[in-house]
């Protein structure tokens, strides 16, 4: 029997939104059974690509979700026909995943391989993240989102991601996995930042390369330090050619304005598109899978929640990790990014337990 659970207490719940839930000790398993109990499938047309999201985790950190979890996911999609389809982007901080063939190999050094997955593994946003195409839309705050170019090609995606702590955000889920996630270079630099890049004037070393490789043509030489001048678009490619570590951006978003941003991003994403949503709480850290060492858990294992909508399933990995999540993170105020997701039409707070 569905368990109602009003997302706001002291009031009722209006049209909840159905979200499945499995037990830790089966997650594995519980990954095809949401994908079948919840008709997924069945909105899709066969033969057609379906993108399975995931994080392959940073060099350093072994928090990441599992392997078998990508792998129950790709064998689910192949039974109906579809072809599987792994993706991510390269990140926009410096690190191994910055590039696309140095994150491809940490991720098959992570156990992502296609024997292991039985998908095939694509970075959507080109060699150095500046590959994008820009959705238009209604707001003041993104007036266009710019994704990662390779997301053009699919229309459906099982977005898998692990609920966790955001020392911004305050938490991590599948609306951040889907917003950061899939935005090119260009798009995380918005979301996080309020200015471009900038040059280190000491860290540079002459070398040119940032000036070879600025498809905007807008880095210069200035008394033999290179400028970034007006012409840059923030594509954020020059962060990953510089061996120099010169070129720097700055983190200067307040978590507000970057909550915000990242429900603009995730409804870029959404539009026109066939989703389904997995919040595997398993492994809760402090910190997202971007952080370069393991973490320890701040609380035991809860489960796996799976929904077409991304704001229930959200809200229900949410309502169960709160409590342990403020302690850490009690400055921030993430129950904004809930509430802006939901009042944008991205999916609802309401929602119904069915468990699996």
């Amino acid at each position: 029997m569905p368990v109602l659970r009003d997302a706001h207490p002291g009031g009722l719940a209006v049209n909840p939104s159905t979200v499945y839930f499995v037990p830790p000790e089966r997650a594995v398993d519980g990954v095809g059974a949401i994908l079948e109990a919840s008709g997924y499938f069945k909105r899709l047309r066969p033969k057609k690509r379906v993108g399975i999201k995931v994080h392959f985790g940073e060099h350093g950190n072994n928090n990441h979700l599992r392997p078998e979890f990508v792998r129950a996911a790709a064998v689910a999609a192949s039974y109906y026909n579809l072809q599987p389809v792994v993706i991510e982007t390269t990140a926009l901080y410096r690190g191994r995943r910055q590039q696309a063939t140095e994150h491809l190999k940490l991720a098959r050094e992570h156990g992502f391989t296609i024997e292991s997955v039985l998908a095939p593994l694509e970075i959507l946003d080109g060699q150095n993240g500046e590959r994008s195409y820009s959705v238009p839309l209604d707001s003041k705050l993104v007036p266009a989102a710019r994704l990662a170019h390779g997301l053009r090609r699919i229309r459906y995606i099982i977005n898998l991601a692990h609920f966790k702590g955001h020392m911004v955000a305050g938490f991590g889920g599948v609306i951040k996995n889907l917003a950061m996630g899939l935005a090119a270079k260009a798009g995380k630099l918005e979301m996080h930042s309020q200015s471009k890049p900038r040059i280190d004037p000491e860290r540079c070393a002459s070398c040119g390369d940032c000036v070879d490789y600025c498809p905007n043509a807008a880095i210069n030489f200035v008394q033999y330090v290179a400028q970034i001048g007006s012409g840059c678009t923030g594509c954020g490619g020059c962060l990953a050619i510089c061996k120099q570590n010169a070129i720097k951006i700055d983190w200067n978003a307040a978590s507000e304005t970057v909550q915000l941003k990242i429900v603009e991003y995730a409804r870029a994403v959404l539009l026109d598109r066939e989703l389904i949503h997995f919040n595997f709480c398993l492994n809760i850290t402090p910190n997202c899978d971007c952080n370069s060492q393991t973490e320890k858990s701040i609380a035991p294992d809860v489960g796996v929640f799976g929904s077409l909508d991304p704001v229930a399933c959200e809200q229900a990995a949410w309502d169960r990790l709160s409590t342990k999540l403020k302690v850490i993170w009690p400055q921030l105020k993430p129950e904004l990014l809930l509430e802006t997701a939901a009042n944008l039409g991205l999916g609802t707070r309401e929602y119904q337990i069915v468990e699996l």
